[in-house]
């Protein structure tokens, strides 16, 4: 099914500007349930403060634990690239040992040449 392109451009400004979007709903749903009935104003009141206050601590809260996972993960990343390094190290050490051997003379019993002249 196609969407017309007015509506999806409709969609797309409610997508940005949401907030605006809902504070207008909420203020409208709050004005009118005054009106008629004070008590749904002061329900539907009470729910949007409320929700303020939950979203602004659940906000603190997922700041910090943001900001703990960014710690763990520079570090486990820190720790990576140091094994990687070590790593490195130890091939590189291993490789240098290996041409380093020395040759040491009656370890290995050599042909003997024959001298049939």
């Amino acid at each position: 099914m196609r969407i017309p392109k007015r509506v999806n451009a409709a969609w797309d400004w409610a997508e940005r500007h949401g907030r605006a979007l809902s504070a207008g709903m909420i203020l409208l749903i709050i004005t009118v349930g005054a009106l008629w009935l004070p008590a749904l104003g002061a329900l539907v009141a009470g729910m949007v403060v409320g929700g303020v206050v939950v979203h602004r601590r659940m906000r603190k809260r997922l700041n910090r634990l943001q900001h703990d996972n960014d710690q763990l993960l520079r570090q486990s990343g820190a720790l990576r690239h140091k094994i990687a390094l070590l790593e490195q190290g130890v091939k590189r050490e291993s490789s240098v040992t290996t041409q380093r051997l020395p040759f040491i003379p009656g370890s290995v019993e050599l042909p003997e040449s024959s001298e049939a002249d």
